[in-house]
């Protein structure tokens, strides 16, 4: 009987976490609030980025030779489109300046 007790709370414990896991995928992603400015390392012209969901990488056109991240959510800056390469990490509301091989992907979360 004990074990049967056992069992059935490792059943319900593992159906719920299944399903925490599953509502987490379904739910969509955030934006961070505010706007990702950049002065483009090709033209340097001072641009944003439009759009800022948490998560996917974003590309960031001509690259960038000075960042400012005016949202509320921190950001890392790469230099390829996984994501993988060449991490720079720039906090909400805080700037750099970059030097070649500039950034020219971000993810934001």
């Amino acid at each position: 009987m004990r074990t049967a007790r056992h069992m059935s709370r490792i059943a319900a414990t593992a159906g719920a976490a299944v399903l925490m896991l599953v509502a987490g995928m379904a739910t969509p992603s955030q934006a961070a609030e505010g706007t990702f400015f950049y002065t483009r390392a090709d033209t340097g012209r001072e641009t944003f980025l439009g759009s800022t969901p948490t998560g996917p990488c974003l590309a960031i056109p001509g690259g960038a030779r000075l960042a400012h991240n005016d949202t509320d959510t921190d950001a890392q800056l790469y230099t390829n489109s996984s994501c993988t390469s060449s991490s720079r990490f720039l906090g909400s509301r805080q700037q750099d300046e970059y030097a070649a091989p500039y950034p020219t992907y971000v993810k934001f979360g």
